[in-house]
């Protein structure tokens, strides 16, 4: 099928490109490498959404950003950017001077058509992760009018969360709910005075109901002082409560990384799991409460928290967390007096130029042919590359550029019927693994699409990297499959 789609293409393109104007397009840069960095879920990380979001009204890029962490394994020029959901985006442009890990503001654009969750995928190199934004209905972009639980006094039944020790940073465990009562729906952002190293807040948010709510402040900064309570004074427009976090010394205690057992495979490029942990010995000389987290180390933490009991000798477990940017050996510094360290084997990441998910299973595997045909018909493009795996699967994803050049973020779709519509046009094609899948054009395929898009392409080393998803026909069950996190290497002659 793909050889007539492809001889359609030809055909075509001497047929309507005689009187078309040629396209140029100049280099960014070689693009970087990376990761997104997600939960583990699939959401995004730190998933932070700021601005308000109003139906109806045009999002202002400087203050309706998303961020999001990135693991950069190449430094380099990036693009990254979301699908289009509800009338708005959100994208973020620049160049990566260094590895490791960045944090990057992805800037909206648009005008929202109407309130409620939009989940968004945002997409960099070959990952992608989701995050949630909230839209108001039309005309509640302005402040929220609410009040404290409790307010005048003790705030209502505060909700405390995590361990609170003298001399041991705050962190994202470390939060309070609030009861509140909402009589005008609108956007809040409630922060507390620093009282004891210790500051609380919200972040912006937004609340779209009235009546009883909740809202929950995350700690920063160390607890400092000595052992107790803490009375933290917050302050919502006219109404202000207390509530009470109580401080501790802390455990104090050393590492015995010579005890480190190491459990888990640890590849560059690939999240951590929960089979990512170090077992290991701790000498306590003052028992209580502890928050261990090791300093990052070629993008990985691992962290533990709990109550030691007892002096002497005390096993915990660590847990592993973030994206090993790089292949070797990672010796991880511990907290407490005296510092040792413990190795982490970093394996290369796999040698994957192509995959994607139909529902639990992915498939993937290495390019085997790629062809560039730029010269047939110019400015017309035609990509086409054929790939296989371990288990002699067939995979092929063509497309076709009819003003040439394939930037980045240009998209292709599969049910572009070429002898009817002149457009960009693409094809999918898998067989193995018990499917045999294809989206060609609707006369072959109807009723099913795959959408190609470029992420980046550099013409200096030739490397085109992109994604695709969306449905494809199933010939073996002769049913509509879905195809998700599709993802393409492309390196051609």
């Amino acid at each position: 099928m793909n050889k007539l789609f492809v001889g359609l293409v030809l055909f075509l393109s001497v047929l309507f490109f005689a009187c078309q104007k040629e396209v140029s397009f100049e280099l960014d840069g070689t693009p970087a490498q990376g990761s997104l960095q997600e939960d583990g879920g699939g959401l995004c990380l730190p998933k932070t959404v700021n601005g308000s979001y109003v139906a109806g009204t045009a999002l202002v890029p400087a203050t309706n950003t998303i961020t999001v962490d990135i693991n950069v394994a190449t430094a380099g020029t990036y693009n990254i950017y979301t699908d289009t959901i509800n009338g708005y985006h959100f994208y973020g442009t620049g160049n990566f001077t260094a590895n490791g890990m960045q944090t990057i503001t992805l800037s909206g654009s648009g005008t929202p058509l109407v309130q409620g969750n939009n989940v968004f995928t945002v997409f960099f190199d070959s990952t992608e992760c989701d995050i949630t934004v909230q839209v108001l209905p039309a005309g509640a972009g302005g402040p929220a009018v609410f009040a404290l639980a409790g307010a005048g006094g003790a705030c209502t039944t505060p909700v405390i969360a995590g361990n609170y020790i003298i001399g041991t940073a705050l962190g994202s465990s470390n939060t309070v709910t609030l009861s509140v009562n909402v009589t005008t729906i609108g956007t809040y952002n409630v922060t507390t005075t620093a009282v004891n190293g210790m500051t609380f807040s919200s972040g912006p948010g937004t609340f779209t109901a009235t009546g009883a709510q909740t809202i929950v402040l995350t700690g920063s900064g160390t607890p400092t002082g000595t052992a107790g309570v803490s009375n933290i004074p917050v302050t919502a427009g006219t109404s202000t409560c207390n509530f009470q976090i109580t401080t501790t010394a802390g455990s104090v205690f050393s590492f015995n990384c010579a005890s480190a057992v190491v459990n888990g495979t640890y590849q560059a490029g690939t999240l951590l799991n929960a089979s990512n942990t170090v077992n290991v010995n701790v000498n306590v000389t003052t028992a209580g409460p502890y928050n261990i987290s090791t300093t990052s180390t070629n993008g990985m933490v691992f962290t533990a928290s709990g109550t030691f009991a007892s002096t002497g000798s005390n096993p915990i477990q660590l847990i592993g967390s973030g994206t090993p940017v790089a292949a070797g050996t990672s010796n991880i510094p511990t907290p407490g007096t005296p510092s040792c360290t413990f190795p982490v084997t970093v394996v290369a990441a796999a040698s994957v130029t192509w995959k994607f998910t139909v529902g639990a299973t992915t498939y993937q595997g290495v390019n085997d042919s790629i062809s560039y045909d730029n010269t047939t018909a110019p400015p017309l493009i035609l990509v086409d590359h054929y790939g296989t795996n371990a288990a002699s699967d067939l995979y092929n994803l063509a497309f076709l550029d009819i003003a040439g050049g394939v930037t980045a973020n240009e998209t292709y779709n599969s049910n572009v019927n070429l002898a009817t519509t002149l457009a960009n046009a693409g094809y999918f094609y898998y067989f193995g693994g018990g499917i045999e899948l294809e989206a060609a054009d609707p006369t072959a395929t109807p009723g099913v699409n795959i959408i190609i898009k470029v992420t980046s392409h550099n013409t200096a080393t030739k490397t085109i990297i992109g994604t695709f998803s969306g449905t494809a026909h199933d010939y073996t069950s002769n049913t509509t499959k879905t195809v998700s996190n599709g993802s393409f290497t492309i390196v051609y002659p």
